[in-house]
Parts: structure tokens; sequence; C-alpha cells
């Protein structure tokens, strides 16, 4: 069994005279030690009970903090005594500099959050913000700590979710987010390994929730296409975008934004998705070479530069760049109401519209469920499925004649 003592580290004199007052751990006659964040002068230590004097003037401050960080300790010979896990004393010492049991959920969240943006993954960064904020307004607190967070709390911070019309699908977010936050925190031994809340969660009705439909016909893609729109405009951007991603196997909004003219060789688009890490090498048809003609014409200022001006070389850092996108693709999906209007489309425009218009036009004209999942770098038919629309009540019907 490991024991925990408060010492002060004689063997090492600080620039202020004192010496660090440190948590020895001893296993198996083996001793370490850890450093607790405070010093104290011999004259104020106590040898006999291994205590500030009573007439230090911190004595209460450094009281306070002695006793957590034994508490601490304590605790973690406990949890390991429990678990019947033995550990060596340089173990020991390892776990307990890891162990973090004052940090709060939000905090890490925090530093989650920044080391992602370091690693510009800017978008990851986002989803982790909004889950972050979403326990905020729930819990109403400026900070909770992990052990607050037990199955009962999940349920509720779940049900407040239903209760207020949210989306499954983005509860299911919500909810994964969370659950990846603690899965961190346990590596980081900020809780105990076998620490899950979420144990009993289950993530299955979230994931059997279809989208709602986002296609349209080959009709009202030719309509959007026919349209007459001011060069130059925002409308006659958006609709550039738009259609170029439709013929392009609906490519998404961010990786049109990063293309520049070295993609472009012998008329085939070659680019890297930024989701997946998937290359893609596409034969361009003729709409998508016109729409091309007209930023080279306009734009073209070398092989590096952007292809359409949505991004341009201010745009640097990752989170200017993640900002610049999120700014202009709202303006894109807001022209794109305007657009269905004018082309006297009913349902709802946006960005996504054209992936999804892309693999149902497909899937109508007779081409395989196998060939379009490839085409659009899904690693399986069944997430193709999800872009799939339905056919129409009178297409089935029509079908069903066979068996007459």
């Amino acid at each position: 069994m490991a024991s925990i003592k408060v010492v002060l580290y004689t063997h090492n004199t600080l620039s202020n005279g004192e010496h660090p007052i440190y948590l020895r751990v001893t296993k198996d006659r083996k001793s370490r030690y850890i450093k607790i964040g405070a010093s104290c002068s011999m004259a104020m230590w106590d040898e006999e009970e291994n205590l500030p004097k009573k007439k230090h003037s911190l004595y209460k401050n450094l009281i306070i903090l002695i006793d957590k960080k034994k508490l601490e300790a304590n605790r973690l010979l406990l949890d390991l005594e429990t678990d019947e896990i033995d550990l060596s004393a340089n173990e020991i010492k390892r776990k307990l500099k890891k162990t973090k049991s004052s940090k709060s959920v939000f905090k890490y969240f925090d530093e989650t959050i920044a080391r992602l943006e370091r690693t510009n993954r800017i978008g990851y960064a986002n989803v982790f913000t909004s889950t972050k904020n979403s326990l905020v307004k729930f819990c109403d607190k400026s900070e909770i700590e992990f052990n607050d967070i037990t199955q009962s709390f999940l349920n509720k911070y779940e049900e407040d979710f239903l209760q207020r019309g949210v989306s499954l699908n983005s509860v299911f977010v919500f909810m994964r987010t969370f659950k990846t936050l603690i899965n961190y925190a346990r590596k980081d031994g900020i809780v105990k390994e076998t620490y899950n809340p979420f144990k009993e969660i289950s993530f299955t009705k979230y994931r059997r929730i279809k989208t709602q439909k986002r296609a349209i016909t080959r009709e009202q893609i030719r309509a959007i296409a026919e349209l007459e729109l001011e060069p130059e405009t925002s409308l006659f951007h958006s609709k550039n975008y738009f259609m170029f991603s439709f013929y392009n196997r609906g490519i998404n909004f961010i990786d049109i934004a990063f293309l520049t003219w070295e993609n472009i060789k012998n008329n085939r688009l070659t680019y890297t998705r930024k989701k997946t890490k998937e290359q893609f090498t596409i034969g361009m048809l003729d709409p998508a070479l016109e729409i091309l003609n007209y930023y080279k014409e306009i734009y073209y200022d070398g092989k590096e530069s952007y292809i359409f001006p949505i991004l341009n070389s201010n745009h640097k850092s990752a989170r200017t760049v993640d900002n610049r996108i999120d700014k202009v693709l709202k303006i894109v999906n807001s022209d794109l109401k305007e657009i269905a209007a004018l082309a006297k489309i009913d349902e709802k425009l946006t960005t996504y519209v054209a992936r999804h218009s892309y693999a149902t036009i497909m899937k109508r004209s007779g081409i395989s469920t196998a060939l379009i999942s490839e085409s659009m770098g899904h690693d399986s038919e069944k997430t193709t499925k999800i872009y799939l629309d339905s056919f129409e009540s009178n297409v089935l019907d029509e079908a069903s004649k066979v068996l007459l």
C-alpha cells in the first residue's frame, strides 16, 4: 500500500529563500516527490507536524491547499486499491501529476477547443463550442465539475433539448460531442479511467432518424441554370457556386472555396476533399467549363490564385478562413432562396441541395447506387442512400402495375 506525506523539501532553495512543499509518495520503500505549488521557510515550518506553523502569515491558505492536494492523492490511492490496480511509486506520481480533479467541465471544453484551433481543426472546434454553449444554457451556471455529470444529468440534458423542439440530429451531435469530451478527459487523466456517465446512453434512436430529403428535379435544376442574372452580383455568383457543385458530383462549398487554378488540368478537376481527405479527379462537363472560363477571364492571377471570389490572399489564418467561408456561405444560402423564387421552385434551396440533387438525378437516370457512392466518395452505399430522394408516389404506382 502506498503512503502520502507532506514534506518541506530542504534540498531545494527557491529565489525567495524558502523551500518548496512537496507530496511524498512512497511505495515499496521507494519515494517520489510532487510539487503542490507552495513554499515555506524553515523558520515557519513545524517539523513534528510536517505543516506550516500557525503563526505563518498564510497559515490558513497553506493548510487549505495542502489538505486539498492530500485529498486528491488519497482519493487516487483509494481508487487504485478499489480497482485492484498495483502501480509503482513512479507510476503513482505520474498519475497524480496528470490528475486535475479540480478542473471544471467548461474549462476543459475551452482547453480542448483551443487545442483543436491550434491544429487548424476549426470546424470541429466550432462543434465543441456549440456543445459547451448548450451546456451553459442548460445548467445556467458559469461552471460545473465532472462529478456533476451523471447519467441522470445526461437524461435531463437530453430531455431539455426535446422539450425545446431541438431536432434529433442536432441532439445527436451535441450528445456525441459531449461524450467525446469525456473520452478525452479519461485519456488526459482528468477523470478516472472507469468514469463513463454515457455507459447506459443509447445513440441508436438518433442514427435512425432520416434527414429531410433535399433533392430537386432535373427540370428544376434546368430552370436555375437558365436564369439570366446580372454578372458580378451576389445572386450571379451564388447561382454559379450552386451549379458548379451540381456539375461536379456535388462538390462541397468549402472545397469550392479552396479551389485554385492548379486544381484544373486538361479540363479535369482534381482536388482533395477537406472533410475526408479523399482525392477526386473529375472530367468536367461543358457547363462547368463555361463557369470556369468566366472566372478565369476576370479573376485569374496565376496558378496559385483562387478560382472563385470567396477567399483571397488576405485570409491566412485558419480562423480567418473559416469565418470568411461561413460568412459567404450564409450569403449564398440567402441568395439561393431568392433564386428558388425566381425559378418558381417551392423547395428550400441551399448549397447542399446541389449534392443531394446530383445523387438523386443520377439514381433516377438508372445509375447504380454503388457507382454513385464511389463518385461521391462515400465509405458505403448506406451513406449514399441518405442522399437519395424517395421516388414520387406516381412513379411507385406505375411500378406496381407490373403485378397486374
